[in-house]
C-alpha cells in the first residue's frame, strides 16, 4: 500500500533549479526542466486545456511539489469533472500532504460521480482504510463485490480491514480468497504468511515460498522468507538467502544489514563488518550501517574506528539513543583505562 510522506513547496528545487516555488499563473519563466518548460508554454497559451493542467500536476506529483499539483488538479476538474484519474491524484497529493480529510473527501465526490468504477472504489475503500474508518471501507469492498465477485483486490482490501479490527480468522480467509482469483497477487501470500508466523504456525514458509514463486525477481519476496528463517533460528539457510537477495538486487541495503546483524550473533566479527562496510558504501545516510558497524569495531577492539561510527550514526540520526548511550559508554571505557 502506499505511504503518504509529508512534501512541501521547497522539495520542488531539484525540479525548478532556480526556483523553489513554481508560480502557476506565470509560465513564460523558463525552470531549467525541458519537460515542465514546454508544458508552461503550451499552458499559457490554453489554460483551459485541463489534459494540460493534469499533466502538468503529474509532473509535479512526482517531485513532491504538492501544491502546485493540488493548484492544477483542481483546477483540472473545474474544467472537466468527469475524469476520474484526476480525483484519484488530487486525493494522493492530499494524503501526500497530511490533508487526509481533504483525501477522503475527493475520493467520496468522485465516487458519487462513478458509483460502478471499480477502481475509485478500491481507492476509496483503502483511502478509509488509512484513516481507520474500517466499517466503511468494509462497506465499500462489499460495494464492488456487488459489481464483481471475483474482484482480488477488494477481498484483499477486506482481509487488510477485518487484520486490522483483529479478525483473524476471516481476514485469513479474505486474502486466501483473493490468491484464489489472483494469485500472482504477492502481497496477499505475504501478509498470509505474516498472520501465520505470529501464530507460530510453520505454514507460513508456505505462504513465503508461494510469493517468492510468484516474482522471484523480487527481493522483497525473499526477505519475507530469509527474516522467517531468521526468526526460527535457521541462520545459515536465512544467510544463505540473504546473499541470494544482493545477487538479485545489490541495492537493497536490508539483506546487508540483516546478514550482517546474523553474523555478528554468530560472533563471526569480520563477515559482520563486510556486510556493514558494503551497507554504507551503497547507501551512505544508512546510520543504521554505522551503529552496527560501530559495534561491531568495539567488539573487535578497534574503539577509535567505533567511536567515529558512533558519531557518525548520531550525525545522521541525532536522536537515535541506543547510539548516544553506546557512544557514552564506549568513551567512559576508554578513559577510565
Amino acid at each position: 500500500m502506499r505511504l503518504a510522506l509529508l512534501t512541501i513547496c521547497f522539495l520542488v528545487c531539484g525540479l525548478l533549479s532556480h526556483s523553489c516555488k513554481q508560480d502557476n499563473s506565470d509560465s513564460s519563466k523558463e525552470t531549467g526542466n525541458a519537460a515542465l518548460d514546454k508544458l508552461n508554454v503550451m499552458i499559457a497559451k490554453d489554460s483551459a486545456d485541463h489534459t494540460l493542467l493534469y499533466e502538468r500536476a503529474k509532473l509535479y506529483y512526482d517531485n513532491n511539489y504538492l501544491d502546485g499539483a493540488i493548484e492544477d488538479l483542481e483546477r483540472a476538474i473545474e474544467l472537466d469533472s468527469l475524469q476520474p484519474g484526476y480525483y484519484h491524484l488530487l486525493s494522493d497529493s492530499y494524503m501526500d500532504y497530511f490533508k487526509s480529510k481533504d483525501a477522503l473527501r475527493t475520493m467520496e465526490e468522485c465516487v458519487k460521480l462513478f458509483p460502478d468504477m471499480i477502481t475509485s472504489l478500491l481507492k476509496l475503500s483503502e483511502t478509509q482504510l488509512i484513516l481507520k474508518q474500517y466499517d466503511e471501507s468494509l462497506q465499500t469492498c462489499s460495494n464492488i463485490l456487488e459489481l464483481n465477485s471475483s474482484n482480488a483486490e477488494a477481498y484483499f482490501m477486506m482481509g487488510m480491514n477485518l487484520r486490522s479490527v483483529g479478525d483473524i480468522a476471516r481476514a485469513k480467509n479474505a486474502f486466501r480468497k483473493s490468491t484464489e482469483f489472483d494469485p500472482e497477487l504477492t502481497d496477499a501470500w505475504i501478509i498470509l504468511g505474516q498472520m501465520f508466523e505470529d501464530e507460530g504456525d510453520p505454514k507460513a514458509l508456505d505462504y513465503y515460498e508461494a510469493a517468492i514463486n510468484v516474482d522471484r525477481s523480487n527481493p522483497v519476496t525473499w526477505h519475507s522468507k530469509a527474516y522467517y528463517l531468521q526468526n526460527t533460528d535457521r541462520l545459515s539457510e536465512a544467510l544463505e538467502i540473504y546473499r541470494e537477495i544482493n545477487r538479485i538486487d545489490q541495492n537493497y541495503t536490508d539483506a546487508y544489514l540483516n546478514a550482517g546483524i546474523l553474523y555478528l550473533s554468530m560472533d563471526s566479527l569480520e563477515q559482520a563488518k563486510d556486510q556493514f562496510n558494503i551497507l554504507v558504501s551503497v547507501k551512505p545516510q544508512a546510520f543504521m550501517g554505522y551503529y552496527y558497524r560501530g559495534l561491531t569495531q568495539e567488539y573487535l577492539g578497534n574503539f577509535e574506528e567505533a567511536l567515529e561510527d558512533y558519531k557518525t550514526t548520531l550525525r545522521l540520526n541525532a536522536s537515535f539513543e541506543k547510539a548516544s548511550d553506546a557512544l557514552k559508554s564506549l568513551q567512559s571505557r576508554i578513559e577510565s583505562n
